[in-house]
């Protein structure tokens, strides 16, 4: 059974129950029962180690920090929304546009203060610029691409602040222990950067389109069912006038939670609500879970420095931490920061971040109850990336204790050409981002594959970490059942699947173009 086609049949159970069920969850739950239970073929036994696995991976010291920074970033996102940080910077914005060219530069510019997460900057920006761009008479659809292009694609570029890159250094990690790979994991995901050539390319492209293409107004009067348009103010805004985010954003493991549960809008009782499907013939999603932390925040006066102080002393705090984790390893700037331990300087800057804005928010007379609320919910919803991440890790045990790793060195690198390896993985995982809808659950299926592949074709490892990410960057942005197309479809009231074929279009000719490029690099990279 070892180093056989058997040590590949958790990764074989894991990605068609991910295509099927279209999440990542059960897929890796019930690969690592088979796992588990192809080395312990006991009643029990197969369960127990299953559990095993779990808390072995869960007390590496590296794993249990990303953790705690994963749930500690999802936390400060939820405090800085709660004391009204993220509508004053909206408010701030919508005070200043006056042209439509002005109005897109203030969107690109936004970017510079809400990459921290996808659904963040949709929901700090999309709501906001609606109002600005149907004051222009700008398409819709135009708007609500040119900002999701500038967030998932820019969020999996930012080095720093962000949920992606604690996520993507752990997987690094993770993956580079199973395959013995020296040197830090956090260098690794630096050089890996500039190899994620989709995110790279949908930027320039929207760009294009942003400055250089013209769009008919009028379209963006025919884009929305005119019974959205015409949809009671009370079900459209809250009470101070902002727009009202009805579908909450999901974390990466659970995209579609809408078909969990009845259609609950704000202001109307779960029992009063038409029990009518949460999709649509054409797989359209109507309704979802509303966001509580958006209600919260709808009650609080807007103030801007409530933002914009945590976050520039949370990048600064980074940075800092950064350096001086790595100054006494390395001269100079960049040197240093290539040989810190990332992670622990990233989670020591939240901490303290977290510490002194609550401090602040205390000092402004923010209700100590709702400082804690948007501690407790916002690191709550990064729990769903918690148990995906664990388990993730736990396959990855289980895919190596069966040869894995010996097995990939036997048939496939023998049999695939290292320049194909890159390409053949980013168009492989495009195909599951798509159809699963979820970055980081891609980024967890196929980076352990990916680093496989590279010790046994001696394929560049950046290369590889650039084409997994890249593949998930396509899906997190093209699918249907991505949270971001679904909350910005909901957000700027288009039905979600013309919305999702429109982005699908671009992103194809994208792709297309980045295949290329992967295969050229393999064999420059060579």
């Amino acid at each position: 059974m070892h180093a056989s086609i058997w040590s590949a049949v958790p990764f074989l159970v894991v990605i068609p129950v991910a295509l099927v069920t279209r999440q990542v969850l059960p897929g890796l739950m019930l690969g690592l029962l088979t796992g588990a239970y192809m080395l312990h073929p006991a009643p029990l036994a197969g369960i127990q180690a299953s559990l095993s696995y779990i808390v072995k991976e869960i007390a590496v010291p590296d794993n249990l920090r990303l953790l705690v920074f994963l749930y500690g970033f999802g936390a400060f996102v939820g405090l800085v929304r709660v004391t009204g940080g993220v509508s004053g910077f909206a408010e701030w914005m919508s005070q200043r546009v006056r042209t439509e060219r002005g109005a897109f530069a203030v969107t690109w510019l936004s970017s510079l203060v809400t990459f921290m997460a996808p659904d963040f900057r949709i929901i700090t920006v999309a709501p906001v610029m609606e109002r600005v761009f149907s004051r222009l008479k700008v398409a819709t659809q135009k708007v609500a691409f040119v900002i999701d292009a500038t967030s998932t694609p820019v969020c999996a570029l930012i080095p720093v602040g962000t949920a992606f890159v604690g996520y993507m250094v752990g997987l690094i990690a993770t993956a580079g222990r199973h395959q013995a790979v020296a040197g830090s994991p956090y260098r690794l995901y630096l050089l890996s950067i500039p190899l994620n050539f989709f995110a790279i390319a949908m930027i320039f492209f929207a760009l294009y389109r942003t400055f250089f293409t013209r769009e008919p107004r009028a379209a963006a009067e025919n884009e929305a069912d005119p019974k959205d348009r015409a949809a009671p103010d009370s079900q459209q805004r809250g009470g101070n006038g902002r727009m009202r985010l009805r579908v909450a954003p999901q974390v990466a493991y659970l995209e579609a939670a809408g078909e969990l549960a009845p259609p609950l809008r704000a202001g109307v009782k779960q029992a009063e609500a038409p029990a009518r499907p949460a999709s649509t013939a054409d797989g359209e999603a109507e309704d979802s879970y509303p966001d509580v932390i958006e209600l919260v925040a709808e009650r609080v006066p807007p103030d801007t420095f409530n933002l914009v102080l945590p976050l520039g002393l949370l990048l600064v705090l980074t940075l800092f931490l950064t350096w001086w984790d790595g100054h006494a390893r390395a001269p100079g700037l960049w040197a240093a920061l290539a040989q810190a331990n990332a992670a622990r300087a990233m989670l020591e800057a939240l901490l303290l971040t977290l510490l002194v804005s609550a401090v602040w928010y205390a000092a402004r007379r923010q209700p100590i109850d709702r400082i804690l609320f948007g501690v407790l919910q916002g690191g709550n919803e990064m729990m769903g990336v918690n148990v995906l991440l664990v388990l993730v890790w736990a396959v990855s045990a289980v895919s190596t204790d069966l040869g894995f790793n010996t097995y990939v060195a036997r048939t496939i690198g023998q049999l695939v050409p290292s320049s194909l390896i890159a390409p053949a993985l980013f168009v492989f995982g495009c195909a599951i981002s798509y159809v699963i809808g979820s970055s980081f659950g891609t980024w967890g299926i196929l980076l352990p594959l990916g680093f496989s592949l590279a010790a046994t074709t001696h394929t560049e490892l950046p290369l590889i970490a650039g084409a997994v990410f890249a593949s998930g960057t396509f899906g997190g942005f093209a699918s249907p059942l991505s949270d971001n197309t679904v909350a910005m479809a909901t957000v700027m009231r288009l039905p979600v699947m013309d919305y999702a074929r429109m982005k699908l279009r671009a992103a194809l000719w994208v792709a297309a173009a980045c295949t290329l490029v992967y295969a050229a690099a393999g064999v420059i990279l060579r």
